[in-house]
């Protein structure tokens, strides 16, 4: 170029190629790129998601847990409040009158609360590079001067999870769950006068991008603008720790595995703005996104046929502090969407929290026909995605979704490229072009917590980028089910997400502890043997998933099943996982009801065993939406005039007096008589339990002796040789199959 170039034109070409900054990292703009790419091909039909060979749920790696344990804290109990850990100090403790200052004069300027300032970039991965400070407190110490405020960073350094607009910044917050206190007394920190650079002119908004952005043409070159421009804050990235010692430990890095257990990004609210003009209505934000709402839910059972399937656009919608409760209309629900529906885990476990399955999307045979059987009033689309999206999605909405794309891509153990693995990668693209369709108000995702790996970083960030650059708040974390109502351990990722003017849910607490922990208000863990013992008596006379006498007999280690499974179930049974008595494997009704499933679930051929393996146990999904349902109706301020159903399926609610319902007359108690169940443990028909095929669970003599174990796991693969003496060749066939 000419040295005469129109110096107006040179800036705004250089503005318009940096509108948005690159990523600072090769890999990131990589993986960038390449999203950016399918994100063209799968609008023009270049990119087909069938995962007909998607793996599922993934067993425990030993070295991948190890990794992830260094992002996320993997404990899956977390101390209550009143159990603050005491080797530490609570950190920003009240300040006296005495040393708190209103103002300091600093050069030039005057800081005083509410101000920001620039200041020398916090070290620590864990500060993402955090430059500025928004000043809290003013404080004079035996030190010195002291700034104490919430650190800010410029959107470049969070390493892709948000849009990296130029001048951005979002607050960093690390706190601890036993601290009662507010997260931005928390969040604070203190710094010397002597690291204060100069003030800056910082704003916090609640609107989104690019309202109130920096006018483009004040400032003469791109560095001037970011050494002089006005920063703008629209979101806070909050870390949450166990207690102090782990939050400590994980910024100092003085201890491995020590790390957050939950991470949310947030869109700052109406009442977190610094200035009145930098506030704008959330019912707006709210109305512009998804066109309204109703309250209590969109599905109205007396209007059913009504041509209207979507609420009334309401642009200019005012906030209403004084809402009046109003009770819900008899049969009204939120509505529920579930994509990648598979066999209906996920759509089972709203509905039992009282949603409406609107619609639903896969593109597996089988597990449609399950589905369908399942859920005869929902939308059910056996499609690809891409179709779904392009001709379907755009005219539905539904006040939750929940999204389960493939998870075979992101299992650690996935080292080999695949058929599949573009159109797993462009998973991803279709959960935000989804969100952008559908307009939920809130989204549930659940994936393998594999996603969290190293390697998968940037695919995860791109995930999460994707639903913060639609102004949605994200919140995520790992949690096992099995304190949610399973009976066997299933970590999975979990993120719920809440649109533009909508307030980001919490996690519903643990519903369910292990015997030893005591913990008010919480179950005990489901067991194997209770969860087994729904299962009638009589199925196998009518239930061809549960056919125990005719599956291949095996000699193992029997044990004992008043326990939960220390192995996730998988689409292959999973590694480690077989019957408590040790002469076979689980039935398919076995495993789909140690998924929480229903004993009379309808899964239809072909491939029921993946199909549960893939499942979302609805038990779990059940507590999410449970919570979700409850959240929505509190910040709807509606409350419902029918009580809560009962499930006759929670494995917590006593089926007594209703063996008739399952067993045929005549044949209660036929089993009891040479009842000797895993030695002392024993299931008797007079506790009028539905009974589990006991007679497959108990042991005669002509089965030798057998070691009592307390539990299976990862390890127990080894056949042991009875008592009685089998012919030599018979124990090639006795050995378990590491699949």
């Amino acid at each position: 170029m000419g040295s005469d170039e129109d110096p107006a034109a040179r800036l705004r070409m250089e503005w318009d190629v940096d509108a948005e900054e690159t990523p600072q990292e090769p890999q990131a703009a990589a993986i960038e790129k390449r999203l950016k790419d399918q994100a063209i091909r799968f609008r023009k039909g270049l990119i087909r998601c069938n995962f007909g060979s998607d793996g599922g749920e993934q067993q425990d790696d030993p070295e991948t847990v190890a990794d992830i344990e260094g992002i996320i804290d993997l404990t899956t109990e977390v101390p209550a409040t009143h159990q603050r850990c005491e080797s530490h100090n609570a950190r920003n403790p009240p300040i006296p009158s005495e040393v708190l200052l209103d103002h300091y004069i600093f050069g030039n300027s005057k800081l005083q609360p509410g101000l920001t300032v620039q200041i020398k970039t916090l070290q620590g991965d864990q500060l993402y590079k955090a430059s500025f400070l928004y000043i809290k407190h003013i404080i004079d110490t035996p030190d010195g001067i002291k700034l104490r405020g919430i650190p800010l960073t410029r959107m470049r350094y969070l390493r892709g999870l948000v849009p990296r607009f130029r001048n951005e910044v979002a607050m960093i917050r690390h706190v601890d769950n036993d601290d009662k206190r507010p997260e931005e007394i928390q969040g604070a920190m203190d710094v010397p006068i002597a690291d204060v650079i100069r003030t800056r002119n910082c704003h916090f908004t609640n609107a989104d991008f690019p309202q109130f952005r920096t006018v483009i043409g004040v400032y003469s070159s791109i560095a001037k603008l970011e050494q002089k421009g006005v920063l703008m804050c629209r979101w806070k990235c909050t870390f949450i720790y166990r207690d102090s010692a782990t939050r400590i430990a994980h910024m100092n890095k003085t201890r491995k595995n020590a790390a957050p257990f939950e991470f949310s990004i947030e869109h700052v609210t109406a009442k977190e703005a610094s200035r009145k003009r930098f506030i704008v209505s959330e019912s707006g934000r709210f109305n512009a996104w998804r066109g309204g709402k109703v309250r209590g839910g969109e599905y109205d059972s007396q209007n059913e046929d009504s041509p209207f399937k979507s609420p009334v656009v309401k642009v200019d919608g005012k906030e209403d502090s004084e809402q009046v409760m109003i009770a819900k209309k008899p049969g009204q629900r939120y509505t529920f969407g579930d994509i990648f529906c598979g066999a209906g885990g996920a759509s089972l476990g709203a509905q039992k929290a009282g949603f409406r399955v609107k619609v639903a999307c896969d593109h597996h045979a089988g597990a449609c026909l399950t589905y369908e059987g399942a859920f005869p009033e929902a939308d059910l689309h056996m499609i690809d995605i891409y179709d779904f999206i392009v001709k379907i999605a755009k005219d539905i909405r539904v006040d939750v979704l929940h999204l389960s794309p493939p998870c075979q891509y992101w299992s650690p153990a996935h080292t080999v490229e695949g058929v599949n693995d573009e159109a797993n990668v462009a998973a991803l693209f279709s959960c935000h072009e989804l969100i952008k369709r559908l307009k939920p108000r809130l989204f549930t995702l659940e994936q393998t917590f594999g996603l969290l790996h190293p390697r998968f970083e940037w695919y995860f960030n791109a995930l999460i980028h994707g639903f913060t650059a639609n102004n949605y708040s994200v919140r995520w974390k790992i949690v096992d089910l099995v304190n949610w109502g399973c009976p066997a351990t299933r970590r999975r990722l979990l993120i719920i997400g809440s649109c533009p003017g909508e307030e980001l849910p919490t996690f519903p607490k643990a519903t369910h502890a292990a015997p030893d922990v005591k913990k008010r208000g919480r179950k005990p863990h489901v067991t194997v043997k209770k969860m087994l013992a729904r299962i009638p008596r009589n199925a196998s006379q009518y239930d061809d998933m549960h056919q125990p006498h005719a599956m291949v007999r095996k000699y193992l280690e029997r044990w004992d099943p008043d326990v939960t499974l220390t192995r996730c179930i998988t689409t292959n049974g999973g590694v480690g996982n077989y019957h408590p008595n040790g002469r076979r494997d689980f039935t398919l009704r076995e495993y789909a009801t140690l998924q929480t499933f229903p004993v009379d679930y309808p899964f239809k051929n072909p491939d029921r065993k993946k199909q549960v393996g893939n499942a979302f146990p609805p038990m779990a999904v059940k507590v999410l939406y449970t919570h979700l349902r409850k959240w929505l109706e509190k910040k709807d301020r509606v409350y419902a005039i029918e009580n809560e159903p009962v499930d006759l399926d929670d494995p917590d609610v006593e089926l007594l007096d209703l063996e008739d319902d399952f067993v045929d007359e005549g044949t209660t108690g036929s089993d009891d008589e040479d009842c000797k169940y895993m030695g002392s443990q024993q299931l008797s028909s007079s506790s009028r339990s539905t009974g589990a095929s006991q007679e497959d669970m108990d042991l005669d003599a002509s089965d030798g002796d057998y070691i009592l174990v307390p539990c299976i796991d990862m390890n127990q693969r080894r056949r042991l040789r009875p008592a009685v003496e089998l012919p030599q060749d018979s124990y090639m066939d006795l050995t378990v199959d590491d699949d």
